[in-house]
This record gives C-alpha cells, structure tokens and sequence, in this order.
C-alpha cells in the first residue's frame, strides 16, 4: 500500500498538465481565490502592507516552494488521494488532515505564527483551500498545478496581505 502511495506521488510529480489541466486549475482557483479572501477578511488575517525588502522576498519564496508549497502537497494531495480516484471521500480525507495538520504545527513546532495556524478563520481558509487543491489533483493527476497554487497563495498572503511571518 505505502509503495503504490509513493509510486503515486512520484507519478503526480512527473505527470505536467497540459492547457486543458492548467485551465481546470484556473477554473477551480476562480471561487477559491475570491472565498478565500472574503473569510480572510471577515476574520481579520489580511491587512494591506508594505513587503519585506528583495532579498527577504526572494528567501521567502523559495523557503515557501519547498515547505509548504511541494511537502505539505506531497502529503496531502500525492499521498492520500490516489490520482485515478474519483471518490469524494478521499478528498474529504485529504481536507480532514490538511486542516488539523496546521493546530499540530503549532503546538509542536511553536512557531511564531502558531496563532495563525489555530485560529477558526485561518482553518476555514485551509478547508477552502485545501477542497480547491484537491479538486485540482483529481482532475489534472498532476502536483504541479497544487504546488504553484499553494506557493502563490501563501506567499501572496505573507508579502502582500500582512501574514506572519
């Protein structure tokens, strides 16, 4: 079982959409984006601010492509949802421990965010995100469109919107 999990994700990694996938993507990312920042907003976690100097940016964006962009999508998406699935019940899976990974972050790395990571609006958007990032692997087979919505997410957020760094 663990092999054909692991053979899936490496086959999610290999695997690059062509338009049609890069479109579903699009499509999915088109409610997401805007439901996203509506909860963000109701829930304060967004505010308009300056973004760190260059160099900062660019350590962020890198550090944010490896963790939490491609591992957290290697875990929740390659791992838990086979890529031929169709059943909805492995994306609801993939929600369920998306969503509690990020109190377990915070109460055993103790990040300076770990407030963040628990509050109610900031699980609400991991469940809209991580239901969007699902419905993106199901359809497409490939990682690549969930780890490039997920890095410019999260870096968005963090640059541009006022997330902890």
């Amino acid at each position: 079982m663990l092999s054909a999990r692991l053979a899936d994700a490496i086959a999610g990694l290999r695997c690059w959409p062509g338009p049609r996938g890069w479109g579903r993507a699009a499509l999915e990312l088109a409610w997401a984006i805007p439901l996203l920042l509506l909860v963000a907003h109701l829930g304060g976690l967004i505010r308009l601010g300056g973004s760190p100097d260059p160099i900062t940016s660019l350590q962020l964006a890198a550090t944010l492509f490896f963790v939490p962009a491609l591992g957290e999508e290697l875990l929740f998406r390659a791992l838990i949802i086979p890529r031929k699935a169709r059943r909805q019940w492995w994306l609801a899976l993939s929600v369920a421990l998306f969503v509690l990974w990020h109190p377990l972050q915070a109460f055993t790395f103790g990040p300076p965010w770990a407030g963040a990571l628990l509050d109610p609006w900031f699980l609400a958007a991991t469940a809209i995100l991580g239901i969007a990032l699902g419905r993106i692997y199901l359809a497409t087979s490939s990682l690549w469109p969930c780890i490039a919505a997920h890095w410019l997410i999260v870096l968005g957020w963090k640059l541009f919107f006022g997330g902890p760094f």
